[in-house]
C-alpha cells in the first residue's frame, strides 16, 4: 500500500512538471530573431506595421485551439521585442 502511494504522489508530480505555460515559452525567444520562430512553424497568417514602425507577425494557431492566436512584437531588425497571445491556448509540455 505504501508504494502505491509513493507512485501516486510520483506520477503527480511529474504530470504537473510537464506542462508549461504560453508566457515561458515564449518570454525566452525575446531578443532572437523572428526567423528563429517563422523557420520552425512557417509564414505569419498577417503581418501588420505599428505606429512605431515596428511590425505585429500573427499567428493563428488553429490545430492547438481555433480561438488561439500569437502575436509577435519584432523590430525593424527582425528581432522579437514583445508576444501576446488571445484566445484559448492550452499550456505546452
Amino acid at each position: 500500500m505504501r508504494n502505491a502511494y509513493l507512485l501516486l504522489v510520483v506520477v503527480l508530480f511529474v504530470g504537473c512538471s510537464y506542462f508549461v505555460s504560453w508566457d515561458d515559452k515564449s518570454k525566452v525567444l525575446i531578443g532572437e530573431p523572428i526567423t528563429l520562430y517563422s523557420d520552425l512553424n512557417g509564414p505569419p497568417d498577417e503581418i501588420k506595421t505599428l505606429s512605431d514602425c515596428q511590425k505585429e507577425y500573427k499567428y493563428h494557431l488553429k490545430k492547438l485551439d481555433p480561438s488561439c492566436i500569437h502575436y509577435w512584437t519584432v523590430n525593424q531588425e527582425g528581432i522579437i521585442t514583445g508576444y501576446r497571445y488571445t484566445g484559448y491556448c492550452r499550456p505546452v509540455g
